[in-house]
């Protein structure tokens, strides 16, 4: 059975996962775009890590893609994410991380005016790391946290078994959704480790770079995974952090290509890996984002038949215009 037989025959929500790549998170807002113009692809099951963990929770929310695009283009990682406060401070910064991301969770909130994981119309997970214990954690709503399908994540990421190693997984269903992106984002070494319920975690991404597996596990029938490269691999190695960064990327990408192989539609922004993780306002990754996934689409269904679809889509987004505030 091919790709476009198993769509047909699983016919039921549709899961995407968005991967982690700090600034160059602005290409998730492109999917976005494109999967809106596809109505039997719209998501409706959302999971994310890092920068991918803030799309899939203003998605989650119901945000039109027009309002996700301006939250992007607006966003900037310095400005947004670090308060000039946490900047003079540095003096104090710990041993794990040299700044606080206190502001992103009051950023995000605001856009989803203060919703919890419970109260958005849509499913969505965020993903995060305990190294202290060796855990993945998914942060979700109780509804997700009582039907999730452990032995799907156990697939991917498994327990330690007699001598084998391996990692376990803890699904949380009473974090605040600021908290929990604020714990997705916290890459090793720049951000603090974030404390939530009783551990100390840090950037999903050192696990599971794009959750395939958890809209998977979170009941979706037909999943797409959009990876921006491994989010820790730095542009060129100048110093020891960078070398260690590298070294984290090189291990992940096995990681990686399994999440991707998941996906029915699994596949990397292109040229995503010569961007630069940190300088905001990269626009054009936008547009990136969506001809790659318009892409992915069409050679999935065949160009006639995305053409039609998408045609359907576009009638249905002229019928509603009006209700669709301005990009």
């Amino acid at each position: 059975m091919n790709t476009t037989q198993r769509w047909a025959a699983r016919r039921g929500p549709v899961g995407l996962a968005l991967g982690g790549g700090g600034a160059r998170g602005i290409a998730h807002a492109g999917v976005l775009e494109a999967l809106d113009r596809y109505p039997a692809l719209r998501p409706r099951i959302f999971a994310g890590t890092s920068a991918g963990s803030v799309m899939a929770v203003l998605a989650a929310a119901g945000l039109p893609a027009s309002e996700i695009r301006s939250f992007s283009v607006e966003l900037d990682w310095f400005k947004h994410v670090i308060r000039v406060s946490d900047l003079m401070d540095i003096r104090n910064a710990s041993r794990a991380g040299l700044f606080p991301n206190t502001r992103l969770a009051e950023v995000v909130e605001e856009r989803i005016d203060g919703a919890g994981f419970d109260d958005l119309p849509h499913d969505v997970a965020v993903t995060a790391t305990d190294l202290e214990y060796r855990r993945r954690v998914i942060m979700t709503s109780r509804r997700v946290a009582d039907r999730i399908d452990h032995d799907e994540l156990e697939r991917f990421l498994p327990p330690a078994r007699g001598e084998l190693p391996g990692a376990d997984t803890v699904v949380l269903s009473d974090v605040p959704v600021g908290l929990a992106i604020r714990a997705s984002c916290a890459v090793p070494g720049f951000f603090r480790p974030v404390p939530v319920d009783g551990m100390n975690l840090v950037d999903g991404g050192l696990v599971d770079q794009t959750p395939v597996d958890i809209v998977r596990a979170m009941g979706a029938r037909f999943s797409i995974g959009v990876s921006l490269a491994l989010s820790f691999m730095p542009q060129k190695l100048a110093s020891a952090r960078q070398a260690l960064s590298g070294t984290v990327g090189m291990l992940g990408i096995q990681q990686l290509r399994k999440a991707l192989e998941l996906a029915d539609i699994g596949f990397q922004v292109s040229g995503i890996d010569t961007r630069s993780p940190v300088k905001p306002h990269q626009i054009d990754l936008i547009e990136v984002g969506r001809t790659d996934m318009e892409r992915q689409i069409a050679r999935l269904f065949g160009p006639r038949r995305a053409r039609r679809m998408r045609a359907v889509g576009d009638a249905h987004l002229t019928r509603h215009s009006h209700s669709l505030p301005s990009a």
